[in-house]
């Protein structure tokens, strides 16, 4: 039996897996152990901050009455680290971007899922701000909310809005980027 002609692109195709790059490409993209990448997605790093500022915010909505009379510098004390915990980590994890590197070295599939993890924290914050704000102002109405406490919740809220701008992009990305299959 005689082999039949090959195309150009066939044989296009077969000097371009001689070079090795495709297989070079389908290590960096797989998530397998023995592939050194320089950049990982960062998983569990942005959950820190959000769950620090969220407890701020839910410390300051609560605020129990037993706390008007406890000295400020204790509480001072307290909320300190939690603040600078979150100054700390969140210009980090958004210098690294959402999937851990820069821009420019993303390709489609991480440039589609870079912006969808935007879209989706601004989404987030839209609805959470819109629905957020009144229930503040008729629950400080209603609890009738010394200025020092509304001044104390709006903080903890615009920290927890800054927070989440910085790092929720980061977490969604990195659990929603699949890694393809070593083949």
């Amino acid at each position: 039996m005689k082999p039949g002609r090959r195309s150009i692109l066939s044989m296009l195709d077969d000097t371009v897996r001689w070079t090795g790059m495709p297989a070079r490409v389908a290590d960096q993209m797989s998530d397998a152990r023995s592939v050194d990448r320089k950049h990982r997605p960062l998983r569990w790093i942005p959950i820190w901050p959000i769950a620090f500022s969220c407890a701020l915010f839910v410390f300051f909505l609560i605020w129990p009455p037993a706390l008007d009379g406890f000295p400020p510098g204790s509480l001072i004390s307290i909320i300190v680290p939690f603040m600078c915990s979150i100054a700390v980590m969140a210009p980090g994890i958004h210098m690294n971007g959402p999937l851990g590197k820069p821009s420019l070295e993303d390709d489609e599939r991480e440039a589609a899922l870079r912006k969808d993890s935007f879209l989706f924290c601004l989404w987030l914050l839209a609805v959470l701000n819109c629905l957020g704000q009144p229930f503040l102002m008729i629950l400080s109405h209603w609890q009738n909310w010394q200025t020092a406490h509304s001044v104390l919740v709006a903080g903890s809220a615009f920290m927890l809005n800054a927070t989440l701008v910085v790092c929720l992009p980061t977490l969604y990305a990195s659990w929603n980027l699949r890694p393809l299959p070593k083949e």
